[in-house]
């Protein structure tokens, strides 16, 4: 008997670990991964909003001259639970007149009343 307790215990860590990678692999949020989320999910179109603000006041400060940043689309968004919740937005942005394509990470924590949103990536595409 004492000598199956070993082989068992393996056996269920290989079972354990198979188990965990087919949830994975099925799509099932994990605890700190990023999950797809819905491009008109209010929260989402709020981060985006903020995103594309915090960014035109970046530029503005950058150039010291008159910058019109505005956002024309979201093309995809991933949430992703952190202290507070990370929001990975892909979008399309109009910037002076031209469009172009950029990624976002928005940081929000609600509990943050004066300022619960804070722009933490912005990368152009």
């Amino acid at each position: 008997m004492k000598n199956l307790i070993i082989p068992i215990c393996i056996l269920a860590v290989i079972f354990c670990t198979a188990l965990f990678n087919d949830r994975c692999l099925a799509g099932e949020q994990i605890a700190g991964g990023n999950s797809p989320t819905a491009v008109t999910k209010p929260e989402v179109v709020a981060a985006a909003n903020f995103a594309v603000t915090e960014q035109a006041k970046v530029i503005q400060k950058e150039q010291k001259t008159a910058t019109k940043l505005s956002l024309v689309s979201i093309i995809s968004a991933e949430e992703q639970v952190v202290s507070g919740m990370n929001y990975h937005l892909a979008l399309k942005v109009k910037l002076n007149g031209k469009l172009k394509k950029a990624e976002a990470t928005v940081w929000w924590q609600a509990w943050n009343k004066e300022a619960p949103y804070k722009l933490t990536a912005w990368k152009w595409k």
